[in-house]
C-alpha cells in the first residue's frame, strides 16, 4: 500500500511553488483567451457594417468560439493545476526527504547514505552529500 499525503501541500515550500508554477501557466493562457474572445467579437461588430451574408457566417462562428472557450477554459485550468501540483510534488518531496535524512545524520540517528528514488532529480545533490558525510565520517 503507497503511502498517502494527508494534506494537499506538504508545506510552505510546495505552496508557493505551485502558485508560482501555476500563474506562471494560468496567466498567459488567460490572456490568449480573451484575446481570442474580444477579437472574435471586435470582428463581428465590424460585420454589422457589411452584407448581411458576411453578417450570418461571422455570428455563428463566435457562438462556436464562445461554447468553445466556455468548456476548455475550466478543463484548461483543471488541466494546469494537476500539472502544477505534480510538478510541484515531485520537487518538494525529496527536498524534504533530503532535509529529513541529514537531520537525522547530523543528530547521529542515521549511519547509512541518504537515498532517493531511482531517476530523482536531486540524485547528483544525494550523492555529493553522500561523499561529505563519508568524507566527515558521519556514514561509518
Amino acid at each position: 500500500m503507497k503511502n498517502k499525503r494527508k494534506r494537499t501541500f506538504a508545506n510552505k515550500l510546495h505552496r508557493e511553488i505551485f502558485w508560482i508554477v501555476f500563474l506562471a501557466a494560468f496567466l498567459p493562457a488567460s490572456v490568449v483567451a480573451i484575446c481570442l474572445y474580444y477579437l472574435i467579437f471586435g470582428i463581428t461588430a465590424e460585420q454589422f457594417m457589411i452584407p448581411e451574408v458576411i453578417a450570418y457566417n461571422i455570428i455563428p462562428a463566435s457562438r462556436k468560439v464562445t461554447t468553445i472557450l466556455a468548456v476548455a477554459a475550466p478543463a484548461t485550468i483543471l488541466i494546469i493545476l494537476l500539472i502544477a501540483h505534480k510538478l510541484t510534488h515531485r520537487i518538494v518531496g525529496p527536498f524534504d526527504r533530503i532535509v529529513r535524512e541529514l537531520d537525522e545524520c547530523v543528530k547521529g540517528k542515521r549511519k547509512s547514505h541518504i537515498t532517493v528514488r531511482k531517476g530523482d532529480k536531486f540524485q547528483p545533490l544525494t550523492d555529493k552529500i553522500n561523499k561529505l558525510l563519508d568524507t566527515l565520517g558521519l556514514n561509518k
